[in-house]
């Protein structure tokens, strides 16, 4: 457990903090072409993808930046070009097989609860990633090839890999591998998911599950990215949970909150037309978001059922119902902002779709127009938790080109837990998802037969593809220090995708964040194409 002292030091920075917030009133007028302007609290609307867990190793949601990156700091940065930059790193060095990485820290950080930032530290935080019983869906897979460390001085840590791995500074700049308290890990590991402990811009406030999630300004802060070595200029940060569109909308309207994540895609030209809102978008790197196909059982464990599906699906048609133009459709696996995107061509062809359902012996019809084989009708479960109403409607329209087609997809509503349990253990046919990442990795992560889900493991191949051919593409795309190398592994890698039709990619999917014209200072985080706040202030 924690100690009593450093339980004691948590809750007077808290108290003094909470003493401190609001001394000035948000609405306060700046003068005009004034410096930013300290004090306030900032109200975020979010949508209703609510993490069951603060603790970032242990993040999954869509939110999980947003969440997480107030509390939590990570050992480099990456800029709007894409290129890595120090953060709690200084400076890191890599030998020549790709093995070994070393890294200086920044000296003078320090936890929200005093402990120091040092090689130690550091060590806690890899090897609680990868310990199996921090359960981590993202930050385990990330480090895989993560071996061990040797701390070399207070400021120096040597990692060691059992293999190289081309991404790993990438994901080192994520808010997946964001740094926790050493003291917590050590004393009371368990407290990570209901009371994080970070080095970041604010402090651990207070979570009403289902309604918010409460930060104040951490007054000693003086590491920030991008050279801002300076405390927040907010007092005080809220997130509020607003699991409707319209609610979520009317919400910013009426000035109950100053910005929303998740803009509703119908609503971005009404915000751009108002005069006292402004709005603001970011593509997310990574995997498009896209249809998932189970090709671990019947239907589609055959690919030409799931090559037909995918002909059949009018990509252009749904994306422009559902976002009124404001997604890009995917051209592959890749996001067009994600490294390596090569991209391809995935037509709609519901004449060539029936033609390979034939050739896959679904020629006969029952009466109610569904494909029969065998005495089998053509059957898929898609689950859906009801969270983005998009996620929903892209399912229903899918369900409906599917029909058309012979094959009959029954819509199950669950909730976020039992969807990612099911998904786990492969009951289901079809989901609808995205990966958000800032390296082309996603590939091996998603489509690597070493990670579909076992016993001892759980991965995030959900769609439990294995190929050989693609194992190995994707294998190798991590072993190479070559760019140009690596980028073409990569394309193959892509295009076979494509054949192999484990997911129907549908679109790059953007940031869409709107907020009141007293916010100001608003930046992203590039790594994962969220919004952050350190920089915010209003006026």
């Amino acid at each position: 457990m924690l100690t009593r002292s450093k339980l004691l030091l948590v809750t007077a920075l808290i108290a003094s903090l909470s003493a401190a917030c609001g001394s000035e009133p948000a609405g306060e007028t700046a003068a005009a072409g004034g410096a930013p302007k300290p004090g306030g609290t900032l109200v975020l609307g979010e949508n209703g993808d609510e993490p069951a867990c603060l603790d970032p190793h242990q993040l999954s949601t869509t939110n999980t930046t947003v969440v997480g990156r107030p509390l939590f700091d990570s050992l480099l940065w990456q800029d709007a070009k894409g290129e890595l930059k120090p953060w709690l790193a200084t400076a890191w060095k890599i030998s020549d097989d790709g093995l070994t990485y070393t890294f200086t820290l920044r000296e003078g950080v320090t936890f929200h609860d005093g402990s120091a930032w040092n090689a130690e530290a550091l060590k806690l935080n890899l090897e609680h990633m990868r310990d199996p019983a921090t359960k981590s869906p993202l930050a385990a897979a990330y480090i895989a090839p993560y071996k061990d460390a040797e701390v070399v001085d207070d400021r120096t840590l040597e990692v060691r890999l059992s293999s190289p791995y081309s991404a790993f500074l990438n994901v080192l700049a994520q808010s997946y591998l964001a740094m926790i308290s050493p003291e917590q890990l050590k004393d009371d590991p368990k407290s990570t998911c209901e009371h994080p402990i970070g080095s970041g811009p604010f402090v651990f406030g207070a979570w009403v599950k289902g309604q918010s999630i409460t930060y104040k300004k951490n007054p000693g802060y003086a590491w920030g990215p991008g050279g801002r070595d300076e405390p927040a200029y907010l007092d005080g940060l809220e997130i509020r949970f607003l699991a409707e569109d319209a609610t979520r909308y009317n919400a910013l309207l009426s000035g109950e909150v100053d910005v929303i994540d998740n803009t509703p895609p119908a609503s971005v030209e009404d915000v751009k037309a108002n005069a006292d809102l402004a709005f603001t978008s970011i593509d997310r790197p990574g995997h498009p978001f896209s249809v998932w196909l189970n090709t671990g059982r019947a239907p589609f464990d055959d690919q030409k059922v799931r090559q037909a599906l995918t002909l059949a699906v009018d990509r252009e048609a749904i994306i422009g119902s559902v976002s009124f133009g404001q997604w890009k459709t995917a051209t592959g696996f890749l996001s067009s902002s994600t490294p390596d995107h090569a991209p391809g061509t995935i037509a709609h062809d519901p004449a060539k779709a029936a033609t390979l359902l034939d050739e896959a012996g679904w020629t006969a019809r029952d009466k109610d127009g569904i494909r029969v084989k065998d005495g089998k009708r053509l059957t898929a479960t898609a689950l859906d938790t009801g969270v983005n109403p998009q996620n929903t409607q892209i399912l229903v329209q899918t369900q409906a080109a599917a029909a058309k087609l012979g094959i009959e997809i029954k819509i199950e509503n669950v909730t976020a837990q039992i969807s990612s349990e099911r998904t786990a253990k492969g009951d289901f046919d079809v989901s609808v998802g995205i990966w958000t990442t800032n390296t082309a990795d996603v590939l091996w992560i998603q489509y690597s037969s070493k990670n579909i889900t076992t016993a001892a493991r759980r991965g995030q191949n959900t769609t439990r593809l294995s190929d050989e051919r693609l194992d190995e593409l994707l294998e190798e795309a991590r072993g190479t220090t070559d760019a140009a190398e690596r980028a073409a592994i990569y394309g193959e890698a892509q295009s076979r995708l494509i054949g192999l039709a484990p997911a129907i990619p549908l679109y790059d999917r953007p940031s869409l964040v709107s907020a009141r014209t007293t916010v100001h200072g608003l930046t992203w985080d590039h790594a994962y194409g969220a919004v952050t706040f350190h920089d915010t202030w209003v006026s």
